[in-house]
């Protein structure tokens, strides 16, 4: 039999076992292709306010899937290559050297490789006109999709994946380089019989494990009490973190599983026979393959979460940076927009509200740590304004109220209502009771820079003004210059006010628009990203536990003869499921919980919303690779008892 008989034969033999490594290529072009097709739609990047914005965040999260598919593709070809180790020692048994092996793969890989990338482009082009929607809605940006092809994306997509070819045969000519013969064919044996015995090392070092994450996540609670250590503290934790998370799948779980197991005292059932004791020592085997997939899980839904705290808050941002429609420098601005509106029939309302500097004591209703940010903690500088400008304010002579305090600074100051609050200017102090603290401001970033805004009654107002000091007097007071378009404002008017011969304005829509652009942008880039590695992370477990299966096939017929039914041998196998995908679920959505924690307010106003849905879409979508692992389980347990 000729040698090219040989590989055709041998290859639609085998057509059954390439599915998962078809499908891992055909996923990986897909992926790659839709991304950078996207990046080239120069309608949509013709329709948003930076025109660098799509090129930038298509560019980052292109090199960052690179690295994914890469690692990916050549993971599924080393689990390929170990499902075909005997089928490869008997060629060599027959007298095929390795030279004639390493032939059949090479065009075996060639038929599989470059027909997975013909498929993969067609499904990557349908892919990316759905992401592209997503994106344009993410984005709040109206533009309909059209049906657009690029040679350069399918030149870009071929010239990579000829790259990772080149790389995978150079991964197979080492594999039959360094396999010795007799390893080919013992590869798939495992023998566990000199690690069911868990000693005194295994139980203290699965206490280390646990300990040092939970070390880790006590700093990381306190980065924002020792900001000045920051930096060498977040590499401690990651140390910390990272080292105890190989450690727990190492030992601790096999620790806590054999305690489990032992509670029983010595009346295990086939559940525990096929989920307890086999779990403990394929998670010790697995223990970096794990440690890698909670990590960057971690790094994933962190990331996504932050980027969605940043999107799901700018529009209460925006608010509290730019609280009217329009803001402009200078009453002369005002005045010229207020005819210009007037002039086309636009109704609109004006604001003219003076506010001054002072300072006010950190003691009292207000406690502040303010040195971290080289500020005087003693005191905290705020404006001040009239309630006579707010018709639904009605303060007493001895009560104040505090207004605009969102933001990171406010992570460093906390306030106690009803408390006295001492405002001093040179040496005039003048004490009032907290009435209320509310997040919304009522003066512009432009004037407060980020600071809070305290409302007192008019009288006050007044006395606060006659006695600034001098230092202060005339600098120290500032008026904003806003108004507000009846009913809502829209991009027309916009468009018609932003001319080049106009005065300067801070527009509420246009903050809003641009970053809703840059942020939707960065949470889309974040999130594929993100959820490409959940695929590819489930697809890697998917596979091993294929591979698993077919090595436990006859167990499954040993169990049946000694009496379990097939109902319980599936039970056993849904257990070890649950805790196979659970575990690193479980503690990639703990490391991502503390580090969301850690710094989530410099990024938005809202943590616990985005971040559990987040989680929640995480979940399911890593799900979905427990279930199907299971189904096929199913499918292997009811073949091998038939």
């Amino acid at each position: 039999m000729s040698l090219n008989r040989i590989i055709l034969k041998n290859f639609f033999r085998n057509i059954r076992n390439y599915g998962l490594y078809i499908f891992a290529l055909i996923f990986s072009v897909s992926l790659y292709f839709s991304f950078v097709l996207m990046s080239k739609d120069e309608s949509a990047a013709e329709e948003l306010s930076s025109s660098t914005l799509m090129s930038t965040g298509f560019l980052v999260g292109s090199v960052l899937l690179v690295i994914i598919i890469v690692t990916f593709v050549m993971f599924a070809n080393s689990i390929f290559l170990k499902r075909r180790n005997t089928e490869l020692a008997l060629f060599q048994l027959i007298g095929l050297n390795r030279n004639k092996v390493f032939r059949i793969l090479l065009q075996e890989n060639a038929i599989i490789y470059f027909g997975s990338l013909v498929i993969g482009i067609l499904l990557g082009f349908l892919l990316s006109r759905i992401l592209l929607m997503v994106l344009l809605r993410v984005m709040q940006v109206e533009l309909s999709v059209g049906l657009t092809f690029s040679m350069e994306a399918v030149l870009q997509t071929a010239v990579l994946f000829v790259v990772i070819f080149v790389l995978l045969l150079v991964q197979n000519f080492i594999f039959l380089k360094r396999t010795k013969l007799i390893d080919m064919i013992t590869l798939n044996r495992t023998n566990e019989s000199d690690s069911r015995r868990l000693g005194v090392g295994t139980i203290l070092m699965g206490i280390l494990g646990i300990s040092m994450i939970a070390v880790g996540y006590y700093l990381s609670t306190a980065l924002v009490d020792y900001i000045e250590w920051a930096i060498p503290l977040m590499f401690i934790v990651l140390g910390l973190v990272i080292i105890g998370t190989y450690i727990t799948f190492k030992f601790s779980i096999a620790f806590i599983l054999n305690m489990i197991r032992k509670s029983k005292k010595g009346h295990v059932n086939v559940t525990d026979v096929l989920s307890l004791t086999s779990i403990m020592f394929k998670m010790k085997s697995n223990a970096f393959l794990l440690t890698m997939i909670s990590i960057v899980s971690a790094l994933s839904v962190g990331l996504m979460s932050l980027s969605y705290i940043t999107y799901y808050s700018t529009g209460s941002m925006v608010e509290n940076s730019t609280p009217h429609d329009y803001i402009f420098e200078d009453a002369e601005g005002l005045s010229f927009y207020d005819d210009l509106l007037a002039r086309e029939g636009i109704e609109h309302e004006t604001f003219e509200l003076p506010a001054m500097e002072y300072n006010v004591e950190t003691k009292g209703a207000i406690s502040a740590d303010l040195e971290l940010m080289d500020m005087d903690d003693s005191i905290l500088m705020m404006m001040v304004v009239s309630d006579a400008h707010f018709e639904s304010m009605d303060l007493g002579p001895n009560e104040t109220v505090i207004t605009g305090t969102s933001g990171v600074m406010q992570t460093f100051i906390d306030y106690s209502v009803n408390e006295p609050l001492t405002f001093t200017s040179g040496d005039y102090k003048h004490s009032l009771e907290l009435a209320d603290v509310q997040g919304q401001s009522i003066l512009p970033s432009m004037v407060t820079f980020g600071f809070p805004t305290a409302i007192v009654d008019d009288s006050v107002y007044q006395e606060f003004s006659s006695n600034q000091s001098p230092e202060v007097e005339g600098e120290g007071v500032r008026t904003m210059y806003a108004l507000d378009i009846t009913g809502e404002d829209s991009m027309e008017i916009f468009n018609m006010m932003d001319q080049e011969e106009n005065p300067y304005f801070d527009s509420q829509i246009e903050n809003y628009t641009t970053q809703m652009q840059m942020f939707g942008m960065t949470m889309f880039v974040i999130a594929f990203v993100g959820f490409s590695f959940l695929l590819t992370s489930g697809c890697i477990l998917y596979f091993k536990q294929v591979g698993e299966s077919e090595d436990e096939r006859g167990s499954y017929n040993v169990l049946r003869k000694l009496g379990f039914s097939q109902r319980e041998i599936t039970r056993g196998l849904s257990i070890k499921m649950i805790i196979t995908f659970g575990i690193p679920l479980l503690i990639g959505l703990l490391h991502a919980y503390f580090a969301v924690n850690a710094g989530w307010f410099m990024f938005g106003t809202e943590m616990w919303t985005p971040m559990l849905i987040v989680m929640a879409v995480y979940t399911a979508f890593y799900s979905l690779f427990a279930i199907l692992s299971l189904v096929y389980y199913k499918r292997v347990v009811r073949e091998s008892l038939a």
